[in-house]
């Protein structure tokens, strides 16, 4: 006998021992203890399984096709080896059930199958003394959708039930979920635990017995402890784990797996801090609170509607947005189009008219506040997608209302504030679209409103609704200019939507307000680096939110730059140059613009061929206290005297925030008390050693990013 033919000799009684100990597993299951040697071999089941799937749908080819090549006896050699792989891998996955935090309930389906594989092929391998139609044709066929069935089972356990078939799940077919409807946990929480964290932790597969596929094994716990603690809910091990560097073993989810991005983290994190409701609507939250923000644009960010129109020419939008006139996709990409018009005395109904060359791509249509007329509403009426308008103290009687009956998408209308009587109901249920009302302060009776929706239980009213409960908040000035980084001057415009506004500002710092800060007149020209802070005022309004912006000058440009401590690998951009190619970063601190340093400082030694002098030296940073990112714990700048040696010649140690700020562009300028004329300087920015007590990570080392260096 050759000594192949023994090696194979051999593996037909290694394959009756698999058969046997496979027999042992079964009977024995839940009951038997074994050696770690033999979980490391259990823990290679995901490894292994590989090889057999490969291998058993080969040799089903080859028998299928028994004239394709190979002799029948490489056909059987090569499924002998391939039943040892799959008894290999079945014993490798009955060690690994045997661990912790698995359910045979929710394994038992995958188990069944894989030794059913194990067992028909070998059946196959055993009856193969001659070719027929059962070892050709019906159990390679067999086999290898059990092979399908069992891979699929197995994916389900480590990804999820809808695994295979998510793909096929496209947004359109998704159920989408209104703000309004939109609750805390489940449409916002849960989401992103099923994305990325429940794979490990759900009935299935529990690490550290922790599931968190439902509200009550969330709030539960685990081995160590507790999830979320509602007591003291920084201390919650939730949130310390997502934060933890993704080197840290405890990290999670664990470095391999798909990381939460920063929206998801802050998302958990400020819900977490809210005390973690579990049934609690979007909307009833506080609009101050970061995670009502949060959660609200993530909602809409969502609401993947597809519109069969094509989007507007930008030269015809640029046209119609004016001062009093606002036009602007409802979100990034759409062809839809929210249109919004601003001050009672500069609308009249030609402005109305000039958006019929826009209207099939009009969905929103705000209002309020404006004088409409009969005529005003037959041009409504033709814009044939619109989905929300707002008729707000309009002036409106309700007998115009007609014209609204053709459009077949309105969905929400506010009519709140005119002179309405009880049969403007009876003219609404001609729109048969119409989802919500909202209507108060008119001279319908709430009695009238009952027997309304008493006969139209569709529509939802919503009579508390007050447009005019009191000032509203203007929004924001645009700050505009070409480029972030200059190097002789820059010229800064500030504009607001409503031209009537006056716009405060400042270059300092400080906070502008209404009474200290310059009003806006004309283009400002900086020739120093500045952060401009901008907020628009207007009698019987809220002062808006304040817009900032960052603009660099670039003046002296190093002959040569060394960096003392390389960045991290991850953030290490164009090495040295990165400080002065003159490319701003943006809120993306892995862009490959950023240096990032956490383990090292920034020690940067900038070398002149001839003698400088410098008036201020200025930083371009960047802070995420949510990603770990915080000002410097301290700055240094030094000089090279004479005798070659280093002097420290101002040291400063930048406030530190006291909460999570979220992403924001730093200026941060070095006063230096004099002019320096120098050679050589040496710039030292020190990471902050341990993030402060209030932070879910506190004392981890924290990052310092950086971008531009600008001296002049």
């Amino acid at each position: 006998m050759s000594i192949s033919a023994r090696v194979f000799h051999l593996f037909d009684y290694l394959l009756i021992i698999m058969h046997s100990l496979v027999i042992v597993l079964i009977i024995g299951q839940g009951r038997l203890v074994f050696h770690p040697l033999l979980e490391v071999l259990g823990r290679m089941h995901p490894l292994l399984l590989h090889f057999p799937i490969v291998l058993l749908i080969l040799a089903a080819f080859l028998y299928w096709f028994p004239d394709s090549g190979p002799s029948p006896i490489f056909r059987k050699k090569l499924l002998l080896i391939a039943l040892l792989f799959t008894g290999l891998t079945v014993v490798a996955g009955f060690l690994l059930s045997s661990e912790p935090g698995y359910s045979y309930e929710n394994f038992k389906f995958h188990q069944w199958t894989a030794v059913s594989v194990f067992w028909l092929a070998s059946v196959w391998y055993w009856i193969d003394q001659k070719e027929n139609f059962y070892t050709l044709k019906l159990l390679p066929v067999t086999s290898s959708l059990l092979i399908v069935i069992t891979g699929h089972l197995g994916a389900s356990i480590t990804h999820g039930e809808d695994f295979l078939l998510e793909p096929l799940n496209s947004p359109a077919k998704q159920v989408q979920v209104s703000l309004e409807e939109a609750e805390a946990f489940n449409h916002i929480i849960k989401p992103i635990l099923e994305q990325k964290c429940i794979s490990c932790h759900k009935a299935s597969k529990q690490k550290g017995e922790l599931r968190l596929d439902e509200a009550k094994y969330i709030m539960a716990g685990g081995k160590t402890g507790l999830s979320i603690d509602l007591k003291n809910p920084k201390e919650s091990l939730l949130l310390k784990r997502i934060h933890l560097p993704l080197e840290d073993d405890e990290h999670m989810p664990p470095k391999g797996k798909v990381q939460l991005n920063d929206q998801e983290k802050q998302l958990l994190e400020t819900w977490i801090l809210a005390s973690s409701p579990m049934d609690k609507k979007v909307v009833d939250f506080n609009t101050k609170e970061q995670f009502f923000t949060l959660a609200k644009n993530w909602v809409e960010s969502r609401q993947t509607i597809h519109y069969d129109f094509e989007a507007a020419k930008p030269k015809i939008i640029k046209s119609l947005n004016d001062e009093y006139r606002l036009i602007e996709p409802i979100s990034p990409q759409s062809p839809a189009l929210a249109v919004r018009f601003f001050g009672k005395n500069q609308f009249n109904s030609d402005r109305l008219q000039e958006l019929e060359k826009i209207g099939e791509k009009i969905v929103y249509l705000n209002l309020s506040h404006l004088d409409l007329n009969d005529e005003d509403l037959k041009v409504i009426g033709g814009f044939k997608n619109l989905e929300n308008l707002n008729l707000n103290f309009t002036g409106l009687d309700g007998t115009s209302l007609d014209h609204l009956a053709n459009l077949p998408n309105l969905q929400k209308l506010s009519i709140s504030g005119n002179p309405l009587k009880a049969e403007t109901l009876n003219r609404l249920k001609k729109i048969h679209s119409l989802q919500v009302l909202y209507i108060w302060n008119t001279k319908i009776s709430d009695s009238e409103i009952d027997h309304f929706l008493s006969l139209n239980q569709k529509i939802t009213i919503e009579r508390g609704y007050k447009d005019d409960a009191g000032p509203i908040a203007l929004n924001a000035p645009i700050i505009e200019f070409d480029n972030p980084i200059f190097k002789q001057s820059k010229k800064i415009s500030l504009k607001h939507p409503i031209g009537s506004v006056r716009i405060h500002y400042t270059l300092d710092g400080t906070k502008p307000d209404s009474l200290h800060s310059p009003i806006y007149q004309e283009p400002i020209l900086l020739h120093e680096s500045s952060t401009i802070q901008a907020r628009a005022f207007a009698p019987g309004w809220i002062g808006s939110p304040i817009n900032q912006a960052v603009v660099f000058k670039s003046g002296i440009i190093p002959d040569e730059i060394e960096l003392s401590y390389d960045p991290d690998e991850k953030y290490k951009g164009k090495g040295a140059q990165t400080l002065f190619d003159l490319e701003k970063g943006d809120e993306d601190f892995a862009s490959g613009k950023w240096l990032g340093f956490q383990k090292q400082p920034l020690e940067a030694i900038l070398e002149f061929t001839q003698v400088k002098t410098i008036n201020n030296i200025a930083l371009s940073l960047l802070t995420d206290e949510g990603s770990h990112i915080f000002p410097p714990s301290q700055i240094e700048i030094a000089q090279k005297n004479p005798d070659g040696n280093w002097e420290i010649i101002y040291t400063e140690k930048p406030e530190q925030p006291k909460e999570n700020l979220g992403k924001q562009m730093l200026l941060k300028t070095l006063g230096l008390e004099k002019a320096m004329q120098t050679e050589a300087v040496k710039i030292r920015v020190i990471p902050l050693a341990a993030l402060p007590s209030w932070h879910p990570s506190k004392g981890s080392k924290a990052w310092v990013f950086i971008d531009e260096i600008l001296i002049n």
